[in-house]
């Protein structure tokens, strides 16, 4: 629906930016941090150094200068569990501490707000050592402890919190969990034990936090793909419908309404895959109503039926970055209304508006974009030039008059975070993949000197916080 009088961003709208401890820090093996799953997918040599990645932890001063000069109002990053705990339980380690508290501090001493996400995909090797992590009741005890660890020390000067990033994703990557060699079918079928823990754990952290920390704000972050059926053919339209309860919909049901939607239910009894459920378990959730959902938005997909026959039976699952295709389910399908990323994602803002609207209208509860961003392939400027990434300024500029409209028809949303600050190692595509409004001079095995350097839409942005989004 087009609309006259668009409504202007509020003037305590959070305008940020975001990262995450394993993409940006560095550091991996320094000053006590243990070992993440991360850490240990990333020993083979192939892939891209996560272990300097963008080299913050010691440049972290310089890069809050830049988001000083930029004039964010908030940055959104992730806690390196690890860091704190090394071991995922047990000691903490005190120079992890002071690190975050280092950085905290100097973001609030440069009126930036800090957001912090508790934990973002690099779960302790360690828990999977002694239990098998999330797999394990256990897991939920040691979540809870690691939050309360991080609402004592920071609370009194964080108010932004979010529990986990991107559970959806957590579950559908055996690697987050720790698991290898696995078939789809079984990957799929504990990724939904680990999913119930997740659950839980970040029910329980949220009761914590308004416990120990009085005003703040807590929510997950959930990755939001927008599903649309590929034809109007009815059949699609049911596939789609079916495909939104259980991809899209299951983790947030769970996160803000403490419950199992029907359709998933079902999915799960079917394919005899329904996690343990504790009593106690679903009022924990019930009574621990998020304050936000944390939106990561980055494309759309398209789906259309699957049906069941003698050589695409009940459960057979292709899995990719997440799971693409099931038998009597759904299929994912190209959708040619759309360009794409050199990466094949399809760039689709009208999607972030219809995501927005589908989660207040589901949820009631207000939006904080914690990514939203695009990828591509940039090279060293040299001293005389830099980086005029039009076609990032053109994808952001595109998704915030999305959130302008979404908001004209009534959607809250607290702020948004681009995806991300400084270029960072991408989580599937190593550092050939850049999203940072700063360019970070290294590449995939070459360090090179790890120098910064503002790309032309570091200046939009400027540009755009300075006027509070007035040119949106």
């Amino acid at each position: 629906m087009e609309t006259k009088n668009i409504k202007a961003f509020p003037k305590d709208f959070l305008w940020g930016s975001s990262t995450a401890s394993f993409q940006c820090e560095g550091a991996a093996n320094e000053d006590g941090k243990g070992e993440s799953v991360i850490d240990r997918r990333v020993q083979d040599k192939s892939l891209c150094d996560y272990s300097v990645a963008s080299d913050h932890y010691h440049r972290y001063k310089e890069d809050v200068k830049l988001m000083k000069e930029c004039g964010l109002k908030a940055y959104r990053f992730s806690i390196s569990w690890t860091r704190i705990l090394p071991l995922g339980n047990g000691e903490i380690n005190q120079k992890g501490l002071k690190f975050y508290d280092d950085l905290i501090n100097e973001l609030i001493e440069n009126n930036i707000e800090p957001i912090v996400t508790i934990y973002h995909f690099d779960y302790p090797q360690g828990l999977i050592d002694q239990y098998g992590g999330w797999l394990d009741r256990r897991s939920v005890e040691d979540y809870v402890r690691y939050a309360e660890i991080l609402f004592e020390n920071y609370g009194d000067r964080v108010k932004y919190w979010l529990t986990i990033n991107e559970q959806d994703h957590v579950m559908h990557h055996p690697f987050r969990l720790g698991l290898q060699g696995l078939d789809a079918k079984e990957s799929v079928r504990l990724g939904f034990i680990a999913n119930h823990h997740m659950s839980v754990a970040g029910a329980l952290a949220i009761e914590k936090c308004h416990e120990m920390i009085p005003g703040s704000k807590i929510g997950p972050a959930a990755c939001f793909d927008i599903l649309y059926p590929a034809t109007n053919n009815p059949v699609d339209v049911l596939a789609w419908k079916d495909a939104m309860d259980i991809r899209n919909y299951h983790v947030l049901d769970l996160n803000c309404l403490g419950e199992y939607n029907g359709t998933l239910m079902k999915y799960l009894e079917d394919r005899q895959m329904v996690p343990s459920i504790l009593d106690g378990d679903i009022d924990i959730m019930k009574r621990n109503r998020p304050d936000f959902i944390g939106l990561n938005f980055y494309m759309s997909r398209s789906v259309k039926e699957n049906p069941i026959s003698e050589t695409n039976k009940i459960g057979d699952i292709d899995v990719r970055i997440l799971p693409m295709a099931e038998a009597g389910v759904y299929m994912t399908v190209k959708n040619e209304n759309l360009k794409s990323t050199l990466w094949g994602w399809e760039v689709d803002e009208i999607g972030l508006h219809i995501s927005a609207r589908l989660l207040w209208d589901r949820y009631k509860l207000p939006l904080l974009i914690t990514e939203n961003g695009f990828g591509h392939v940039e090279t060293m400027p040299n001293d005389k030039e830099m980086i005029q990434d039009d076609n990032r300024i053109e994808y952001l500029t595109k998704h915030l008059k999305s959130i302008k409209e979404a908001m004209n028809l009534g959607v809250e949303f607290l702020g948004y975070c681009n995806w991300s600050f400084i270029d960072l190692v991408s989580g599937h595509s190593g550092f050939s993949k850049r999203y940072g409004l700063v360019f970070v001079n290294r590449d995939e095995h070459d360090l090179r000197d790890l120098s910064r350097h503002k790309k032309k839409s570091f200046y939009w942005y400027k540009d755009l916080i300075e006027t509070n989004g007035e040119k949106i």
